[in-house]
């Protein structure tokens, strides 16, 4: 490949993946604050808070279809030029989100107390914290629509390589999120709850900006406000293998929180806030996701198939570098970033002692990461859902020996270590196919 090609893709990922690694922060930020803020009033507020979190992310992440297939379905339609078909994918999106998202919070109203005993362990410390979490939990049902929506937003200007716009909104319903809950809980003196209702407010106001967003641009391209049953059913076929890789993760991420949970309030809480440092490096390290998702669709959708795996090569060495940096940085701050979430020596001594495996995974994550959006790109969904099936499994069988064992925290993370090491070999071998 000539090196002025190379610069320009270089060039064109910078400019797509820097402001989408910027905004993908900001998502954890939202639990970020929560942590910082509601581990400062106690550990049993700050453990509540995470279960109720672990549950919502079934109704976030189960549906991040939404997101995935919008993105690359006006990449593709924008890329052979088509602007009304790519604004009707963002409309049947929304009706999908508004429906799905309405569904969601009737079930987790339902189950929500049920899923939160299964997950929060035994014992007193154990009934204080299901409390919390559900406190946590009612509330944050009323954002579930809102979010969704807020998906599909995302995803339509990603889709258009524009992910300036939404920084720009994440960062301002992240600020209003602080704000309110600077007020709410340390201001007023109100608990979980008021946490809870300053995160719904944040995210209806970005959904209805995203809603503003999307109307302008269907009209302006004469496309129907109407859901059309083809759109809607072609989110939903991609969708199916897209949940089913989801499923997948979540249920891991679940299981191991509900393993750290049964090892005491303390290690829950560790596990917690080193989980939350391991998101935030996931969520900046997606910038690459992004690209590889808006870049390769549109190169197939114009037709441009001879430069997929330029760019898929190009995308594989920012992920190394960027990884990397995450991981010198996350080290060298092991022993302080315990301190920003809470004063238990306990619970800070617990956390250092795994930062170790937080740091080591950085560079697995980010190639990861980026390997997904190459396949998402290139319309390999179902091969997602499979290898994300293989990585379960293989965390399933060190996650039952390090319980045999006794490996306590450590043997958690190992297992999360050897999931992530699996996504990563198995999405490299699709992506040399390609």
């Amino acid at each position: 490949m000539p090196r002025s090609a190379g610069r320009q893709i270089d060039r064109e990922i910078g400019a797509i993946a820097v402001p989408a690694a910027l905004a993908l922060a900001t998502d954890p930020l939202y639990d970020l604050c929560d942590a910082a803020i509601l581990g400062h009033i106690g550990s049993a507020e700050l453990a509540g808070a995470a279960l109720a979190g672990r549950i919502l992310a079934f109704g976030y992440a189960a549906f991040v279809f939404l997101m995935f297939g919008t993105t690359a379905a006006v990449a593709r339609h924008r890329g052979a030029g088509d602007e009304r078909a790519a604004s009707s994918e963002a409309v049947g999106a929304i009706w999908i989100a508004l429906g799905l998202g309405l569904l969601a919070a009737a079930v987790f109203g339902l189950a929500g107390q049920p899923l939160i005993g299964l997950l929060g362990g035994d014992g007193a410390d154990a009934a204080t914290v299901a409390g919390h979490a559900w406190t946590y939990l009612s509330v944050s049902l009323a954002g579930i629509p809102a979010f969704m929506i807020v998906m599909v937003g995302v995803g339509f200007l990603r889709g258009a390589q524009n992910t300036r716009t939404p920084l720009a909104i994440a960062a301002l319903t992240v600020t209003v999120n602080l704000v309110l809950e600077l007020v709410l809980v340390i201001g007023l003196g109100f608990s979980v709850g008021a946490s809870a209702l300053g995160t719904v407010i944040a995210k209806w106001l970005g959904a209805a900006i995203y809603l503003r967003i999307i109307w302008r641009a269907a009209r302006h391209s004469g496309a129907s406000l109407a859901p059309r049953r083809s759109t809607v059913f072609g989110h939903l076929v991609v969708g199916r293998d897209l949940v089913a890789r989801t499923v997948v993760l979540l249920l891991v991420i679940t299981v191991a929180q509900a393993l750290a949970a049964r090892l005491g309030v303390s290690t829950l809480t560790a596990h917690v806030i080193a989980f939350q440092v391991w998101m935030f490096g996931a969520y900046a390290s997606d910038g690459l996701e992004v690209a590889g998702q808006s870049m390769i669709a549109n190169r197939l959708g114009a037709g441009r198939g001879n430069e997929v795996r330029q760019v898929a090569r190009r995308l594989a060495g920012w992920s190394v570098a960027l990884g990397l940096g995450f991981a010198v940085v996350v080290g060298a701050s092991a022993t302080v970033i315990p301190r920003l979430f809470t004063a238990d020596a306990e619970v800070i001594g617990q956390t250092v002692s795994i930062m170790a495996w937080v740091a080591a995974l950085q560079p697995i994550n980010a190639v990861a990461f980026a390997l997904d959006g190459i396949l998402v790109g290139a319309a390999e969904q179902r091969y997602l859902a499979g290898s994300m099936a293989v990585a379960g499994a293989g965390f399933a069988v060190v996650a039952v020996l390090a319980n045999r064992a006794d490996a306590g925290l450590a043997g958690i993370w190992a297992a999360l270590s050897v999931f992530m090491v699996i996504r990563c070999a198995s999405g490299a071998l699709r992506a040399r196919l390609l």
